[in-house]
Order: structure tokens, then C-alpha cells, then sequence
């Protein structure tokens, strides 16, 4: 059997840009921090509204996170996803990345 799994994961992102953009921009070293790349597909969860959509990642500038269907200081959850087979997913740890009100990583940690 085939599973999904959480990849990694940023909790408390805080947008820098809300615009009718079509994907998340987001800072390299953040994209670096949760090993995802450029076009791979992401949740984005709204902390404040609860709202949840899909949508591809592009880089951004330096300490960027546009996206789609927020506002500009919207606190939102980035969520990274894959898919295991169920021997894969005995030793799966995730990895989640903690940043701060400016979008800087204060740690990376895998639970």
C-alpha cells in the first residue's frame, strides 16, 4: 500500500505579500530549510481563517513568502507532502522548520 506523508512542514510562516499571485513565492533558504523544490506542489493552511488550498512553489527573494488567497501578515502553515510505501514509512520522520515573525529559521528539527 501506498501512503501520503507529511514531508516538511513550516507552521507559522508570516506572509510578506498577499496578491492574486498563481503559486507560493518563497524565500531560497526556506525552500532549502524544508527540502522542497521550485514547481513542487504545497498546501498552504491559514492559521487565522482556517482556509486550506494547494498550489506550486516558485523562489522568491530574499526572506519573500507570497501567496495566493491571503493577506499581506497572514500567518499561514506551508506543508510538504510524499508518498511511501508502508515499509518506507517504519523509520519516516518529518521534518519541521520553526521561523520567526520575519520568516528566518530559528530551528529545524524532524519528528
Amino acid at each position: 500500500m501506498i501512503r501520503r506523508f507529511v514531508r516538511s512542514v513550516i507552521e507559522r510562516a508570516t506572509v510578506t505579500a498577499g496578491e492574486a499571485v498563481s503559486s507560493l513565492r518563497l524565500d531560497p533558504i526556506l525552500m532549502n530549510a524544508m527540502d522542497i523544490r521550485a514547481f513542487e506542489e504545497v498546501e498552504i493552511t491559514n492559521v487565522a481563517t482556517g482556509a486550506r488550498f494547494t498550489t506550486w512553489v516558485e523562489q522568491g527573494a530574499s526572506g519573500e513568502v507570497r501567496a495566493p488567497h491571503v493577506r499581506t501578515g497572514d500567518v499561514i502553515a506551508i506543508i510538504s507532502s510524499g508518498l511511501l510505501h508502508d515499509g518506507q514509512t517504519l523509520a519516516h520522520k518529518a521534518r519541521v522548520v520553526t521561523v520567526d515573525q520575519k520568516n528566518t529559521v530559528v530551528s529545524i528539527q524532524e519528528r
